[in-house]
């Protein structure tokens, strides 16, 4: 069968979405270096696996895997789709706040699933990881002349961390990781970093990359996640001390790639640090801000 293609996009790791179509099939393909990423997209292509029962108009349909010497496929049902975060930065705050709940919705279907007593431990087992990260912070850097909030915040509530939900995460979560279908609906695009640990991590992402430029869309898919009702005090709390966490870790594992990275991940940092008062406050402040307050009241009265 011959193959007509075109370009959707790429991911950060230079792999390339492509729609492909035939005579009488399409499909949509992830294509990749096998040098550098064949492991990569052989586990993108398993959380599909995975996660595609549990979620099936939100997660890619898997069909096939190969690869030759120079490239890895994978391959899935066709779906028409754009990136996410372009579709978000065009349209007003109370249509990225309807939006955002969809995808909020979305991921509470892929937290649904029942863990195992083994699944269980392997999330429990998450909590070594972050605690390792935050050792490497204290012992590799670079560390923020800013961090003496931040660490006391995470040292007077590190025992919260204690599950809000043990789930199976899907991970590296945040609107740039989304396809939005031509119908409407979002599509999270394959993740390589699944695994298992505590649902409030498959949101931090959200306030790490998001929150200071789309808070109206961030505040949705929190709201869309808990199906309207009123978020859980616990879950703030939780929420709260994993950003302070990403705030020093991830933003630190960043920073060492160049120059530039580090001044801009140093200036993430104090905003996240800013949206939570200096941690001093569980809720951060863009949830209570008038602006995502006027987008959910322009919502319900469209009945979006």
């Amino acid at each position: 069968m011959q193959l007509g293609y075109r370009s959707v996009s790429y991911d950060l790791h230079g792999n390339e979405y492509l729609a492909l179509q035939g005579a009488n099939d399409k499909f949509l393909a992830l294509q990749g270096s096998v040098r550098t990423n064949k492991t990569r997209i052989t586990r993108q292509f398993k959380s599909t696996k995975i996660f595609h029962d549990l979620a099936p108009t939100n997660i890619l349909e898997g069909i096939s895997i190969q690869s030759n010497d120079e490239f890895t496929t994978a391959v899935f049902a066709y779906e028409n789709v754009g990136e996410f975060k372009s579709f978000l930065t065009v349209i007003d705050p109370h249509l990225q706040y309807s939006n955002g709940k969809k995808l909020g919705r979305a991921i509470a279907l892929l937290h649904q699933d029942t863990l195992t007593g083994k699944q269980k431990d392997k999330a429990e087992a998450r909590r070594n990881v972050i605690h390792n990260k935050l050792t490497a912070y204290l012992t590799t850097g670079p560390r923020f002349s800013h961090e003496t909030p931040i660490l006391t915040a995470i040292i007077d509530r590190i025992d919260s961390l204690r599950d809000y939900k043990l789930t199976r995460r899907y991970g590296g979560l945040r609107f740039d990781n989304v396809f939005l279908t031509h119908g409407g609906s979002v599509i999270l695009k394959p993740s390589s970093s699944y695994g298992f640990g505590d649902a409030i991590e498959d949101l931090v992402l959200f306030e790490c990359e998001d929150a200071g430029q789309m808070p109206c869309a961030v505040a949705g898919v929190i709201d869309g996640y808990f199906g309207g009702v009123t978020v859980p005090a616990n879950f703030w709390v939780g929420y709260a001390i994993y950003c302070a966490i990403y705030a020093l870790t991830r933003c630190s594992e960043h920073a060492r790639r160049s120059q530039a990275e580090q001044k801009r991940m140093v200036a993430q940092s104090k905003r996240i640090m800013s949206d939570f008062e200096n941690f001093t406050r569980p809720i951060p402040r863009w949830y209570r801000s008038e602006l995502v307050k006027k987008a959910k009241s322009e919502a319900r009265r469209l009945g979006l």
